[in-house]
């Protein structure tokens, strides 16, 4: 099973991963049990863990500049049931014109056909950008200017584009997680404008013609985590306070009844649905709102 994990620049994929493997290494518990994921390859685990340790001792880690893979066993009590795959790539392929990255996002047009679901990073500043000032409090709306809003639904329209091109490429839809970073920046009505926005600004992903599953959610690692000049600032959480153990779960979920019948992954799919309650993460499937059964 492999998971695609893409992200435009800036929107904190990197710290995203770090943080989400650490909090899923630990484990999550549901119903007396614990959810985990741990990492099956040596030198992959001692990278994350130290990703994870530059952010608590207060470093910010330097972006991806390679595609990485990151393989896992999902475990529940400390039992592995089935294995994964993480597919990192590099966030700045996605809007770069070099030759480098046309040939990058031919790769990943590659691994999306074999992929259980592919989550996309939205950085939450970009959606504050983009969102009409008048839908933003009173102390958001005097950062955005017109130059800011049209950059930032230009960064949300390259999603579009890369949707739109997998919708003619490949064979199947592939589900697809939306997860907006950042979300201790808004109030409750910016987030709910937000995540309507991204319905409205990428068709390709909620059109009612096609049978594609979707899913939003919001993260965020802390509280006012900001880069200074290669130092982070603000209060690091390393809990599932801030949803960043749902992107992967909702991954895994979307293929664990082709994994097998047995009691093990079972158990693993019941447990993981327990956790996606309507007010973490929001389900579409063909552009409708749908309910997991």
């Amino acid at each position: 099973m492999n998971i695609c994990l893409l992200g435009l620049s800036g929107s904190g994929k990197t710290c995203y991963l770090y943080t989400a493997t650490h909090v899923l290494a630990r484990g999550v518990e549901v119903n007396g049990h614990t959810i985990s994921a741990t990492s099956s390859n040596r030198q992959q685990a001692i990278r994350l863990n130290n990703g994870i340790e530059q952010m608590a001792s207060g470093i910010w880690p330097e972006g991806s500049i390679n595609t990485m893979t990151y393989p896992f066993d999902l475990k529940i009590d400390g039992k592995s049931v089935f294995p994964f795959t993480i597919y990192d790539y590099r966030g700045g392929m996605l809007n770069g014109l070099s030759d480098k990255d046309q040939d990058d996002v031919e790769e990943i047009f590659d691994t999306f056909e074999e992929s259980s679901c592919i989550v996309i990073l939205v950085d939450g500043d970009t959606i504050m950008q983009a969102l009409d000032p008048g839908l933003l409090s009173p102390t958001h709306r005097q950062n955005v200017s017109f130059v800011a809003q049209l950059k930032a639904r230009n960064e949300l329209n390259y999603i579009e584009s890369l949707v739109k091109e997998c919708n003619v490429r490949m064979s199947r839809n592939v589900p697809i997680l939306l997860a907006i970073t950042k979300s201790d920046i808004f109030f409750q009505e910016e987030l709910d404008a937000g995540k309507r926005l991204l319905k409205e600004l990428l068709p390709s992903v909620f059109s009612l013609r096609n049978d594609m599953i979707v899913g939003i959610t919001a993260v965020t690692l802390g509280e006012d985590l900001h880069n200074e000049d290669g130092k982070l600032s603000g209060t690091l959480c390393l809990n599932t306070d801030g949803n960043v153990h749902l992107p992967i779960l909702f991954a895994l979920f979307q293929e664990i009844d082709e994994i097998g019948e047995d009691a093990d992954t079972e158990e693993a799919r019941l447990l993981i649905r327990k956790l996606f309650s309507s007010n973490k993460i929001n389900f579409y499937r063909g552009g409708k709102v749908a309910f997991i059964v």
